[in-house]
């Protein structure tokens, strides 16, 4: 049976969406060959995992150079698609390892504890809880029966049926990661009614931008929101969720608005001009016994949903702890202290209650979990091998002699916007984010600048395979059967384009004096840069850890010696 919370928004599930979109069609999965492992993927991944740290040892590089060099072997993994990216994820800990990333200096034992010890933290459990909050939303059918009440009110092809859908899918993404696949289900019945190519291509153009545009407004929302969060948290530094939808909030609303004005204008259809949007909005808002439009389509394909005790018991935990985790984070820390304790619990009431079974655990996309992880390993490389400083220090060397901190914040987001439209939003987060956050710690803006920086990746929307959503509305365009309805590359790169400028002109001018209202205006960056090293930066492991070196063991165990020497002392006998 099709699973819709079987989905996640990761980066390059190309293959998992064809295997999934398609499985209704009885289309077998890519299996992978040896013959085509040995011949194309084996030659990189010789060359990143035996070669490059052979080379790193042999030649005794220093520990930043190690950490660059490892930075650009999991880009290379990446973008040419030789492994999966939760494959990618985690295998920066093996890098880092076999690598001897913190110098000869440390054993291999101590390195790959340290790295094993950072894969997992408190953001990956709330990673997991996000995971089944999002299966039981979905089991309870609440977006299936939101479409049944929309299409109960609004013409499917009509301008403000775009609107509201976009406003919805906006806002159901911005708590459930498969939301989109969610929404997409639910409208793939009534896409064959004969409705005109330039509806359906705004449609699902529309659904799936305001998707990307949802995935920044909570600290849950995303991968990139997620690997944020944890970052922050990194390098001593946390956002409240009034902080957080303070700035991305109305970035995420208003960049929903004009996306929709903008697919309005590119894909015109028969009927826009007699419309008028806000009066058909305001119509279809009011209850009415007798719905007039699209009767039909919307009773004949309404979700039969039987909603019991369970779900609604199960529904109203969910909705408690979502607000726990979010709303009232900082009020519930004296009771449960961090927010992935409430996570957890949602894990064991949702499956120790038998209201999901072990089926449902295993269908979890367990690769996000993997991909934070490694995000999580970077992060602590980057800090402890001082790449963290030295990076910040490189970035801003000269650059703010003649650039104030908004000029170079412009320039950082047009950056991001490019990046992440043609590497994808997740590669973008674990690859750009552990250097960019420790820049605005240097230059005493931790957390608007990274937050900023968050905010402008999901808006590269000008690739189908710059987001999960992205390529979901790709594939299920081309699962329509109608060949002028598919979703094009120059589809995406026209719209998504305009809006990659649309975001990014929001996130530099909306988001930025909202930030600037909330966190004061930036400090001059010349003042801040001829300060020290902020302790943020400074290694912290490698300094609590020293005991545990090869070349620490002696005068350790010398120091216990002479401890055991002193008691022993202390308990003889004095002589008379």
């Amino acid at each position: 049976a099709y699973s819709p919370w079987s989905f996640v928004s990761t980066p390059h599930p190309l293959r998992s969406v064809r295997r999934h979109l398609s499985s209704a069609h009885g289309e077998p999965a890519d299996e992978l060959q040896l013959h085509d492992f040995l011949t194309i993927k084996a030659p990189p991944i010789f060359l990143v995992g035996v070669l490059l740290p052979f080379c790193m040892r042999t030649f005794g590089l220093e520990p930043q150079a190690r950490c660059a060099l490892i930075m650009v072997g999991v880009l290379t993994l990446s973008l040419f698609e030789v492994l999966p990216l939760f494959c990618v994820a985690l295998f920066i800990p093996v890098l880092g390892s076999i690598s001897a990333v913190f110098g000869d200096t440390r054993t291999l034992m101590t390195t790959s504890t340290i790295l094993l010890g950072s894969f997992f933290n408190q953001t990956s459990f709330l990673v997991l809880g996000s995971l089944v909050i999002n299966a039981i939303f979905s089991k309870c059918g609440i977006l299936d029966l939101l479409m049944s009440i929309l299409l109960r009110r609004w013409k499917l092809e009509s301008k403000s049926f775009l609107l509201v859908i976009m406003l919805c899918a906006m806002t159901a993404c911005s708590v459930l990661c498969s939301g989109l696949i969610v929404v997409l289900a639910a409208l793939k019945p009534l896409m064959r009614q004969g409705l005109e190519e330039t509806a359906i291509k705004r449609l699902l153009l529309g659904v799936a931008f305001s998707a990307n545009a949802g995935s920044i407004l909570l600290p849950i929302s995303s991968t990139t929101t997620l690997i944020t969060l944890s970052l922050l948290r990194d390098f001593d530094h946390k956002l409240s969720l009034v902080s957080w939808i303070f700035v991305s909030g109305p970035v995420a609303l208003f960049g929903t608005v004009l996306c929709w004005w903008i697919l309005v204008k590119l894909f015109p259809a028969e009927g826009d001009a007699n419309e008028e949007v806000y009066r058909t909005v305001e119509e279809g808002l009011e209850e009415t016994d007798r719905p007039q439009l699209m009767r039909q389509w919307s009773l004949s394909n309404a979700p039969k949903l039987v909603m019991t005790d369970g779900h609604w018991f199960m529904l109203m935990v969910t909705c408690v702890a979502v607000l726990g985790m979010t709303v009232f984070a900082e009020a519930l820390e004296p009771v449960v202290g961090h927010p992935a304790i409430l996570a957890l619990a949602v894990v064991v009431v949702a499956f120790g209650s038998g209201f999901m079974s072990r089926d449902e655990y295993l269908t979890l996309e367990w690769d996000l979990l993997a991909i934070v992880g490694g995000t999580n390993v970077m992060a602590v490389m980057i800090r402890e091998t001082a790449l963290a400083a030295n990076a910040s220090v490189l970035l801003t060397q000269g650059i703010f002699d003649f650039l104030a901190f908004w000029p170079f914040l412009i320039l950082v987001v047009c950056l991001l916007l490019i990046f992440g439209t043609f590497c994808g939003h997740s590669l973008t987060a674990v690859l750009v984010l552990p250097l960019l956050v420790p820049l605005g710690v240097k230059l005493e803006e931790a957390e608007s600048f990274a937050l900023l920086c968050c905010i402008a990746i999901p808006f590269g929307m000008g690739m189908p395979s710059a987001s999960f959503d992205n390529m979901a509305a790709q594939m299920f365009s081309q699962n329509l059967k109608r060949k002028r309805c598919e979703l094009s590359v120059r589809d995406f790169f026209h719209s998504g384009g305009l809006m990659a400028l649309t975001g990014g002109f929001l996130t530099v001018t909306l988001g930025f004096g909202v930030s600037s209202l909330q966190h004061g205006l930036p400090k001059v960056p010349t003042d801040v840069l001829q300060r020290r090293t902020p302790a943020e930066l400074e290694p912290k492991v490698v300094k609590e850890n020293r005991v545990l070196d090869g070349k620490q063991k002696r005068p350790f165990l010398k120091m216990l010696g002479q401890l055991h020497a002193f008691g022993t002392n202390r308990t003889r006998p004095r002589k008379s």
